[in-house]
């Protein structure tokens, strides 16, 4: 009699569980937050436009289009007009670049920041610019670019 009192209770707590795990979520709707973008390099505009593909962990941003596009900004200011140097000892400041055919190279293109700046220049815009390489090469290239979305007021 004790062992099918206890099943029954384990039963009716599996089946309470189970009723609360399936009803419906009153969470409403998600809140998505676009971004703008332009990104220039070795003076021609190679991506501009508006994505829903924004990310930010701690002081590092980033922004895509799919696996057409995408940069990482890492060390961003955290205060509205100050900069951080890329490159400098022990900042942890960079910008990395991906993209397809950025540079009309016909191929996947990654290039890693050498120099440069990073601004903070409102609460929810980024800008940067500088130097940098493609991986596997010596070649420096110039960029510039400026990232923007409500998601960067957070930092």
């Amino acid at each position: 009699m004790k062992k099918s009192i206890y099943v029954l209770i384990v039963l009716m707590c599996v089946f309470s569980v189970s009723l609360n795990s399936c009803s419906k979520d009153d969470d409403g709707d998600i809140t998505t937050l676009d971004g703008k973008y332009t990104l220039v390099m070795d003076g021609t505009t190679v991506a501009s436009g508006e994505t829903e593909e924004v990310g930010m962990v701690g002081n590092a941003i980033s922004l895509s289009l799919g696996e057409d596009f995408g940069f990482i900004v890492a060390g961003v200011p955290e205060t509205v007009g100050d900069e951080a140097e890329i490159g400098a000892q022990g900042s942890g400041v960079s910008v990395s670049i991906t993209g397809k055919n950025l540079l009309k190279s016909g191929d996947d293109e990654m290039y890693f920041s050498i120099s440069g700046t990073v601004k903070r220049t409102s609460s929810s815009k980024i800008t940067f610019e500088g130097t940098c390489t493609e991986f596997g090469s010596t070649m420096v290239h110039t960029f510039s670019g400026s990232a923007e979305s409500a998601a960067y007021k957070i930092i």
